[in-house]
C-alpha cells in the first residue's frame, strides 16, 4: 500500500492553505482596517455634528441676549424713553417721597402719566417680545412705572423685599456701574416665574444718569432654542446649567419642569465652567451613556456678568453609533461571503492545478518501478501540459527501446544454445580423434589396412570444421548485432538524461521567476518605506497614506513567504527529477555492463573462429597424410604425431569456446531478467 502524506505535507494542501493567505488575510486586514476606518468616520461625524449642533445652539443662545440688550439700549436712548421718564421723576420729586416711603401711584396726576405713556410702552414689549418693562429711580430705588401692574409701582429696591431678588441685584449692579447688564435666571416672586432682568442706565444730553430702565425676559425664548431638535435624532436634547449646576432650562426626559430644580453635575459641566469646549462619551444625568458636547455659553464675556452658563448638547451612544454598528455587520456580512467565494475559488484552483502533478507524480513512480504499461491523461496548452507530453514521449521512446534489448537479449540466447551444441559435437568429435590417433599409433599395422576409413574419416572431420567455421562466423554476427543494439539503448538512455535535464531547467527557469516575484516583494517593501517616510514628512495630512503605506509592506512580505512556499515546492519536483535521473543512471551502468560482456562474448567467439580455423587446417593435414600413408610408415607416424599434437589443441580450444559460450548464455540470462523488470504492456 501507498504511504499516505501527512496532511500538511500534501501540495494540493499547501497550495490552497497559501492562496487562503494570500486571498484571505489581506481581505481580512482590509475589512478590518475599513471597519476600523468607517467606525472612526462615523464616530468623528457623529461627534463633529454634535459639536456643529452645539456651537449653533451655543451661538443662538449668545445672539439672542445680544440682540435683547442692544434693543434695550436703543429703548434706553429713545427720546420717548427719556420724556417719559421725565414726567415720572418729576412726579416723585413734586411728592418728594422718603426713601422708605411707598412710591404713591394713586394720584390722579399719576393716573394721568400713566395713561400717556402706557400704551407706547406696552406696544413696545409686543414688538420686541419683551414681558414687561420696568423704571426705576436711581436715587431712591423705587419702581416708577412697569408694565406688570401698579402692584409693582413704587416698590424700593434699596430697602424693600425685593432688594435681593434679581431686580434688586440688577439695579445695584446698573447703580454701580452705569452700564447695562444682565442677571441670572432666577424665581421672581412678583411675576410668579423663572426671569432673567436686563438693565441701562437712562442717560440725559448732558451724560448725567437720570433713571435705570429694566426689561424683564422670559426663558421660554431661550427654551425654543434650546429644544429645537433638529439634528440631534430620536435620543438627543440641549440643555443649559448654571454655575450652582442647576437645570437652566427643562429637560426633554422628564415631564415636569427641571427648570432651577434639576441638579447636573457631569464631567461635561465642570469642564465647561473651566472655560474648556469639546466632545466625549459620558454618563449623563439620567446614568445613560452618551456623546456630550460642552461649552461655556460666554455671557460673562459679553455682558461682563457676575455669573455664567454652560450649554450642553447630547445624545444616546446606542442611537449616534447604531449606523456604525450596521455598518460593521455588514462589512463582517460581505467580509464573510467574500471569504467563503474565495475559499471555493482557492479549492478548485489548487484542484486544477494539483490534479495534474499528481497525476505525473504517480506515472514517474511507476516508471521508476519498470512500468511503462501506464497512461498519461493530461491534455494542457500549459507547461504541465508540456511536461506531461515530454514524459509521453519519454516513455514511447522506452518501449520502444526495451522492446529491441529484449529481441536482442532473446536472439542472443538462441545463438548461444545453438554454439553450445555445435560445441558440444565439436567436442565430441575431438574425443573420437584422439581415441582414432592412440589407437593407430599403437596399432599401425591396422592403419595400413584402413587406410581408406581413415581417409574417409579425414574427410568428414574436415567438412566438420567447415561447418563450426561457418557457425563461428555467425556467432561473431550476433554478438556484433548484439553489440550494435547496446549501443542504440545506450544512445536512447542519454536521451531520456537530455529530457530529465531539461526538465530540471525548466524547474530552474521557475524557480528564477519565484526570485523574480521575490525581488518585486523587496521592492514593494521598500517602497513602502519610502512611502512611510514621505506619510510622516507630511504631518497630520499623511496619516491615511501611512496605513496604505504599511499594508503595501505587509503585502510584500506575504508575496516573499508565497514566494518561499513555491520554492518548497520546486524543490519536491526536482527530487522526484533527481530520482528520475538516478533511475536513467543505473539504467545506463546495466547497459554498460552489457556492452562489456557482448565484447567479451565477441572476444571468446573470435578465439574459437581462430581454434576452428586451426582444426580445419589439420584436418586437411590429415586427409593428405592419408594420401601419403602408401609412401611410407615414417610419413604416417610423423604425421600421426601431429594430428596427436593438433587434437590436445583441439580439445583445449573446444573446452576453452565451451566456458566462453556459457558465460554469453548467462549474460543473456542476465540480461532478459533485467528486461523483466519493466512492463511495457
Amino acid at each position: 500500500m501507498k504511504k499516505k502524506k501527512p496532511f500538511f505535507k500534501s501540495i494540493g494542501t499547501k497550495l490552497t492553505i497559501m492562496l487562503l493567505m494570500v486571498s484571505i488575510v489581506p481581505i481580512a486586514i482590509i475589512g478590518v482596517l475599513s471597519s476600523n476606518s468607517a467606525s472612526e468616520a462615523l464616530e468623528s461625524g457623529a461627534f463633529n455634528h454634535l459639536e456643529s449642533v452645539g456651537y449653533l445652539k451655543s451661538e443662538e443662545v449668545l445672539s439672542f441676549l445680544v440682540r435683547k440688550m442692544e434693543d434695550l439700549k436703543v429703548f434706553a436712548d429713545d427720546p420717548s424713553t427719556i420724556a417719559a421718564f421725565h414726567k415720572l421723576n418729576e412726579y416723585r420729586i413734586r411728592n418728594k417721597p422718603n426713601v422708605s416711603d411707598k412710591f404713591d401711584v394713586s394720584t390722579n396726576e399719576f393716573e394721568k402719566i400713566h395713561s400717556e405713556i402706557n400704551p407706547v410702552f406696552k406696544e413696545y414689549i409686543n414688538v420686541y417680545d419683551f414681558r414687561n418693562v420696568y423704571f426705576m429711580d436711581v436715587n431712591q430705588g423705587a419702581i416708577l412705572y412697569t408694565t406688570a401692574g401698579k402692584n409693582h409701582l413704587g416698590t424700593n429696591l434699596i430697602s424693600g423685599k425685593q432688594h435681593n431678588s434679581g431686580l434688586g441685584k440688577l439695579f445695584s449692579k446698573v447703580k454701580r456701574t452705569n452700564k447695562s447688564s444682565l442677571t441670572d435666571l432666577s424665581f421672581y416672586g412678583p411675576s410668579d416665574k423663572n426671569v432673567l432682568f436686563m438693565g441701562a442706565p437712562i442717560v440725559n444730553d448732558k451724560g448725567e444718569t437720570l433713571g435705570i430702565i429694566a426689561l424683564e425676559l422670559e426663558i421660554s425664548e431661550i427654551e425654543k432654542i434650546m429644544n429645537n431638535r433638529i439634528g440631534l435624532g430620536e435620543t438627543g436634547e440641549s440643555y443649559i446649567v448654571g454655575e450652582d449646576y442647576l437645570m437652566r432650562s427643562d429637560s426633554r426626559f422628564i415631564t415636569e419642569s427641571t427648570i432651577l430644580k434639576k441638579r447636573v453635575e457631569t464631567e461635561s459641566v465642570k469642564l465647561a465652567f473651566m472655560d474648556k469646549i469639546g466632545t466625549h462619551i459620558i454618563d449623563d444625568y439620567r446614568g445613560v451613556p452618551v456623546l456630550s458636547y460642552y461649552t461655556h455659553a460666554g455671557i460673562n464675556e459679553a455682558f461682563e456678568t457676575d455669573f455664567e452658563w454652560c450649554i450642553l448638547v447630547e445624545i444616546d451612544e446606542a442611537e449616534a453609533f447604531a449606523s456604525q454598528k450596521k455598518l460593521t455587520k455588514k462589512i463582517l456580512l460581505f467580509g464573510l461571503v467574500i471569504g467563503v467565494l474565495v475559499i471555493l475559488v482557492a479549492l478548485w484552483f489548487s484542484r486544477l492545478f494539483t490534479i495534474p502533478i499528481l497525476k505525473l507524480k504517480e506515472f514517474s513512480v511507476h516508471l521508476k518501478d519498470g512500468d511503462l504499461t501506464q497512461e498519461i491523461d493530461i491534455n494542457r496548452a500549459d507547461e504541465i501540459g508540456e511536461l506531461a507530453d515530454s514524459f509521453k514521449v519519454m516513455q514511447n521512446n522506452l518501449r520502444k527501446e526495451f522492446e529491441e534489448i529484449s529481441e536482442g537479449a532473446n536472439l542472443l540466447l538462441s545463438s548461444s544454445n545453438e554454439i553450445m551444441a555445435t560445441v558440444s559435437q565439436l567436442a565430441s568429435s575431438s574425443a573420437e580423434t584422439a581415441t582414432a590417433v592412440s589407437e593407430t599409433t599403437t596399432t599401425i599395422e591396422e592403419v595400413k589396412q584402413t587406410v581408406e576409413v581413415t581417409n574417409q574419416k579425414a574427410v568428414e572431420i574436415t567438412e566438420s570444421g567447415q561447418k563450426i567455421a561457418l557457425i563461428s562466423q555467425e556467432g561473431y554476427k550476433s554478438v556484433k548485432k548484439t553489440i550494435d543494439g547496446m549501443h542504440k539503448i545506450k544512445q536512447q538512455m542519454e536521451s531520456i538524461a537530455t529530457i530529465v535535464i531539461q526538465l530540471s531547467e525548466k524547474s530552474n527557469t521557475i524557480g528564477e521567476i519565484a526570485n523574480t516575484v521575490n525581488e518585486l516583494a523587496e521592492q514593494s517593501n521598500l517602497l513602502a518605506v519610502n512611502a512611510s517616510i514621505e506619510a510622516a514628512k507630511a504631518g497630520e495630512q499623511g496619516k491615511g497614506f501611512t496605513v496604505v503605506a504599511q499594508e503595501i509592506k505587509n503585502l510584500a512580505s506575504r508575496s516573499k513567504e508565497s514566494t518561499v512556499q513555491i520554492r518548497t515546492i520546486l524543490a519536491d519536483i526536482q527530487k522526484e527529477i533527481s530520482e528520475t535521473v538516478m533511475a536513467t543512471e543505473q539504467g545506463g551502468k546495466v547497459i554498460d555492463e552489457g556492452l562489456e560482456l557482448s565484447s567479451s562474448a565477441n572476444e571468446v567467439i573470435v578465439t574459437l573462429a581462430a581454434s576452428v580455423e586451426q582444426a580445419s587446417q589439420a584436418n586437411l593435414l590429415i586427409a593428405a597424410s592419408s594420401q601419403q600413408q602408401f609412401v611410407g610408415m615414417d610419413q604416417i607416424t610423423s604425421a600421426m604425431e601431429s594430428i596427436n599434437e593438433s587434437s590436445i589443441q583441439n580439445s583445449t580450444s573446444t573446452k576453452q569456446t565451451e566456458a566462453s559460450i556459457s558465460e554469453l548464455k548467462r549474460l543473456g540470462e542476465r540480461l532478459l531478467d533485467l528486461l523483466k523488470q519493466y512492463r511495457l504492456n
